[in-house]
């Protein structure tokens, strides 16, 4: 059975997999397993020392900590490192001069703690431990309790042992990370799960703060680019599904923040919907439902994420939609980009969403007076009045909309017999035949409405029994461009 310690290693990797640090962690089980507990800690100390070790010598940005003095990295940090009789001491005063207050920190402290004082008391700790058992200056007791509480600490604190930090060295990573994916060669795409780890450990309940503060980094980077794309998705997939709740805590609440995150996140992970709802009960009512009926849409494809994410929220969180903040003369375009499915159908009309904008956003297509008419001649005329004839194609007809349909038709009657205006007389014409192409191609929907009498809707049922059964000569619907 593997121990917790040997588990976490496997999750998090802290160790490379032929790094000599690896083998030292490896040995020091094999001890504890056998109860040679001193040599089970004095490896793993020395894991953790090496550990530390290769993570500044292998850092890409270090030399350029230290503008003022271009050698500083080289000689001070690096040579002194690579010098096996010193390196060891040598990172005992890098963490010493890591620890001071930041004012009055000098060039060589590197490191960057959440609390310094803390941090060194705990490093010292451990440090004299180990030196008592190297050096055996007083006896010390070493037994399977010490190298567990070792161990602990190696998991509580070894993401923060980074060049400027934990947190910094993580969004550095992260950074680089996004901008590689797409090139295995360059970066290991899988090392976003072990960043997590160290994301949870760092950060806790506070990475909203950290993903935050990535979002800034990664968009000065792509210069007004997408930052999800189809190449880089899977980065984002292991973050926003990470095992670590509060890593997911965090990055959902920065998206769900940010329209233009939100939806263009939202193409790629439906899933955030539910997850930004369970953190925060008044996203839909508060955030979304404004999003959507924003006139300046955030991605290419609003106009499908529109209809999907209306259609999500009219069916798991109906009690949250008021469809009249949606439903207006901003939004009523995006009816060009909606692709129906009896699944779509059914919500959306059992909400009265079609019906709405056909009635309360459009009701200027329904006054037929020749004044009315010619004030709304270019709305008549243009993709604005296909987009009428478009709702009343996914309609689910009712005895409302076949009644103001017929009450127009009736009152355009009594207007085209008081107009002498050839131009007047032409528009009323071709409102008639824009009702007749409506109600011809909606025939079949017309004549299944139940309980009505359509012989109570006269100009409806005459249009209705002029319309060829097949229709193979009824003008079809147009399709907005």
């Amino acid at each position: 059975m593997k121990l917790q310690i040997e588990k976490w290693v496997d999750e998090t990797r802290p160790f490379k997999e032929l790094d000599p640090a690896n083998e030292f962690f490896e040995e020091s089980v094999r001890c504890y397993k056998i109860g040679a507990y001193k040599s089970a800690f004095i490896m793993s100390y020395l894991a953790f020392k090496t550990t530390i070790r290769n993570r500044v010598l292998e850092c890409t940005y270090g030399k350029d900590l230290v503008k003022s003095n271009p050698r500083f990295w080289e000689d001070e940090i690096i040579k002194k490192l690579e010098n096996d009789d010193i390196w060891e001491s040598h990172i005992n005063t890098i963490v010493e001069a890591s620890c001071v207050d930041k004012n009055n920190r000098k060039d060589i402290g590197i490191l960057n703690f959440t609390n310094g004082e803390q941090a060194k008391v705990a490093y010292n700790n451990w440090k004299n431990i180990r030196n008592d058992c190297a050096h055996a200056k007083r006896h010390v007791t070493i037994d399977s309790s010490t190298v567990e509480c070792f161990w602990n600490y190696m998991i509580d604190n070894l993401s923060e042992f980074y060049v400027l930090g934990g947190e910094e060295h993580l969004l550095r990573e992260l950074e680089n990370l996004h901008r590689f994916y797409r090139y295995p060669e360059i970066v290991q795409p899988e090392s976003v799960n072990t960043i997590m780890s160290d994301v949870n450990v760092i950060c806790n309940k506070n990475s909203e703060f950290f993903f935050q503060k990535l979002f800034e980094n990664l968009r000065k980077s792509t210069r007004g680019g997408e930052l999800i794309n189809d190449v880089n998705e899977g980065f984002w997939r292991d973050i926003i599904g990470s095992k670590h709740e509060n890593v997911r805590d965090g990055i959902v609440q920065v998206i769900s923040k940010d329209a233009s995150l939100f939806f263009n996140f939202y193409n790629y992970y439906p899933q955030l919907l539910q997850m930004a709802f369970s953190l925060n009960s008044k996203f839909i009512v508060n955030d979304l439902l404004n999003w959507l009926n924003e006139p300046l849409y955030y991605t290419y494809n609003f106009g499908e994420e529109y209809w999907t994410i209306l259609v999500e929220i009219l069916d798991k969180y109906k009690v949250h939609v008021d469809v009249d903040k949606v439903v207006t003369s901003r939004t009523i375009d995006l009816v060009a980009s909606f692709k129906p499915d009896d699944r779509n159908l059914r919500i959306l009309n059992s909400n009265d969403v079609f019906k709405k904008y056909i009635i309360k956003v459009s009701s200027w297509f329904f006054d037929t007076s020749a004044g009315s008419q010619y004030s709304n001649y270019s709305k008549f005329n243009s993709i604005e009045s296909e987009y009428v004839e478009l709702c009343f194609s996914y309609l689910e007809w009712d005895s409302e909309c076949i009644g103001i349909l017929n009450y127009s038709l009736v009152n355009l009657n009594s207007s085209m017999e008081s107009r002498s205006n050839s131009s007047s007389r032409m528009n009323g014409t071709s409102y008639r035949a824009k009702c007749q192409r409506i109600i011809c191609n909606n025939k079949d929907k017309i004549t299944s409405v139940p309980d009505i009498n359509l012989g109570d809707y006269i100009e409806v049922s005459r249009i209705l029994g002029s319309c060829i059964s097949d229709q193979d000569n009824t003008e079809t619907l147009p399709t907005p461009e």
